[in-house]
């Protein structure tokens, strides 16, 4: 754990990097100003392969999902551009 009184992290590049580049959180939780994370592979994995956001949106270049089972359920599901699954 850090912890700071603003709990920020600054690097000169805006790169935090360990030896199994590993964050850990008590609640699995991230939160960024802009919620924005961004890794080389652009990958973010779950336990149980849930990613939740306020706005129930995830954004990326080539908005692709893709799941074991290749199926997205929801109560509204709206899609504004083609989604490749």
């Amino acid at each position: 754990m850090i912890s700071t009184t603003d709990e920020v992290i600054s690097t000169t590049d805006g790169m935090i990097s360990t030896t199994d580049e590993v964050i850990s959180t008590t609640n699995g939780m991230i939160s960024t100003t802009y919620g924005m994370i961004s890794t080389t592979d652009e990958v973010i994995s779950t336990t149980n392969g849930m990613i939740s956001t306020n706005y129930g949106m995830i954004s990326t270049t080539d908005e692709v999902i893709s799941t074991i089972t290749s199926m997205v359920s929801g109560n509204t599901i709206a899609f504004q551009r083609s989604i490749t699954i």
